[in-house]
């Protein structure tokens, strides 16, 4: 399965037809992003590698602290 075509299925209906529609989307998307890297910046300060696979409980410190900076 092609990268673009799970793209394709990730846009909700009516993403192209409705400027509304598209910018909750590209909105969700990006703030989701922005999580994610606040997410891994927290678990590098906690000596984490990107190949090194985290704790639960580091995963869930990291969460958190992610939160209250977003």
């Amino acid at each position: 399965m092609s990268v673009y075509h799970n793209d394709w299925r990730d846009k909700p209906a009516g993403y192209y037809a409705d400027p509304e529609v598209k910018a909750q989307h590209d909105r969700r998307v990006r703030d989701e992003r922005k999580f994610s890297r606040l997410v891994e910046i927290e678990l590098g300060k906690m000596g984490y590698e990107r190949d090194e696979i985290p704790t639960r409980e580091d995963c869930v410190r990291a969460e958190e602290i992610a939160r209250q900076k977003f």
